[in-house]
């Protein structure tokens, strides 16, 4: 790894900060290489406040100017440098931990910074004077840790001791019973993928002998047959759905690895949250809008059906207007304009009166067929326009009973609605020469 750096040796020092993710590679490795690291419970976030104050009092000496000359001098110092991290130091005895390992674990964090300064890109005698201000300040935390645990051990009893063992013991039950308490299930798989751990909500659904150290693809039947295999199916901190006891039953499962907070551990946490009834849920909505959109869909057809057959009409309706449009036209132009004509030149008055008549008797046929405006034709029944035919032909009362199979009486009554209908009632008019004088051939279908 190659980092860019500032200008001089303090831009390497405030540089290893922002390098945290090599830092923490590297104090691990060296820690494990001492066999500390199974042994420590420091979390990431330890790591880092340790890493921030030990470069605090080393960069404030170098933008003040007062960097010593050597380590005594840093002894005699009086301004409280190294108190945060003395403190430290009182803490990890107070957790059982020996002064050799302590002194070892720090040993691993300096050889651990001068591995971040080695890998950056600096000028040589940068880096040799960074490497240098680390060591100092370093060799004199060692000597300020040593007097530290000389001077206080004898007040360190073996009550204390107890007392901090009993404390860590009831914040594990504590931490044991909350992980018990939750509905969801929680494996601990180690770095192998077996599976170390397990809750009570993990018992309750299956047998704990067919669950603890196998693999955890095996118990929970995910893909993958080592854990960078399964991984790259289920990603670190990415939620994913799944059946591992059938299908009555779905969860909701996310993969946590409890390196992120403990920089010793290589385990991971697999946790399943069930989650079947908001499946359910899930599934009727997503059924209730299939439903719907197929409706809607099936409408949808239904009116463009609408709108296909609305249009076929209104071109239908169109086309008639214009036939209807053309006849009248024609008729006009073949009925009543020339019966106009011939009223405008006609000098005699019964001539003129007839055409009149005729006149009149074409525009009535255009208007509209209703019971108000309709030819006079046109309000005789079916038996009055047979009966019509066979006079407009000449036929007697006699010949028109025989033809219709009907009674002479009955044909003179037909006669009489016919001429009220036709206006003649009352009028010495013959029908025979009515209808003919109209025109009535091809109204009368003759």
């Amino acid at each position: 790894m190659k980092t860019p750096v500032t200008n001089g040796h303090e831009g390497l020092l405030r540089l290893i900060e922002t390098d945290q993710d090599y830092f923490l590679e590297r104090w691990t490795i060296r820690m494990e290489a001492a066999g500390y690291l199974q042994h420590t419970t420091a979390k990431r976030v330890d790591c880092m406040v340790a890493l921030k104050e030990f470069l605090h009092p080393i960069l404030a000496d170098l933008e003040s100017g007062g960097i010593p000359s050597d380590f005594p001098e840093l002894l005699r110092r009086d301004s409280g440098w190294e108190r945060f991290l003395i403190e430290s130091s009182r803490r990890h005895r107070a957790r059982g931990i020996t002064f050799d390992m302590f002194l070892g674990c720090f040993k691993t964090f300096i050889h651990s910074l001068l591995d971040v300064i080695e890998a950056m890109d600096a000028e040589y005698a940068r880096k040799v004077e960074a490497r240098r201000l680390i060591r100092l300040y370093g060799d004199a935390l060692e000597v300020l840790y040593l007097q530290d645990w000389i001077r206080t051990f004898p007040d360190f009893s073996d009550g204390r001791l107890d007392d901090m063992n009993r404390l860590l013991t009831l914040e594990k039950c504590r931490f044991e019973n909350i992980l018990n308490a939750t509905s969801d299930l929680i494996l601990v798989v180690d770095g192998t993928g077996q599976v170390v751990n397990i809750n009570a909500a993990v018992k309750a659904v299956m047998d704990e002998a067919h669950v603890m150290h196998r693999p955890i693809w095996e118990v929970l039947s995910l893909e993958g047959d080592s854990v960078d295999e399964l991984l790259r199916y289920y990603p670190v901190g990415i939620t994913c759905e799944l059946a591992p006891f059938g299908e009555s039953a779905i969860y909701r499962m996310q993969v946590n690895p409890l390196k992120s907070v403990s920089m010793a551990s290589d385990q991971y946490i697999f946790v399943l949250t069930n989650m079947t009834t908001q499946a359910m849920q899930r599934e009727t909505l997503e059924r209730i809008v299939d439903e719907k959109t197929e409706a809607l869909r099936r409408e949808k057809a239904q009116l463009e059906e609408m709108n296909i057959t609305l249009r076929n009409v209104l071109k239908s309706v169109g086309r008639e207007h214009e036939e209807h449009a053309s006849n009248l036209a024609a008729k006009v132009n073949t009925l009543v304009l020339p019966a106009l004509e011939r009223i405008e030149s006609e000098n005699d008055p019964a001539i003129r009166k007839g055409y009149v008549t005729v006149a009149k008797d074409q525009l009535t046929r255009l208007l509209p067929r209703d019971s108000g405006g309709m030819p006079l034709l046109l309000k005789l029944t079916q038996m009055e326009m047979k009966v019509c035919q066979f006079i407009q032909s000449g036929h007697s009362n006699k010949d028109i009973a025989d033809l219709l199979n009907l009674s002479v009486e009955t044909i003179q009554t037909h006669r009489k609605s016919i001429r009220r209908k036709l206006g003649l009632h009352g009028r010495s008019v013959s029908l025979f020469a009515h209808l003919n004088t109209m025109g009535l051939d091809s109204a009368l279908g003759s």
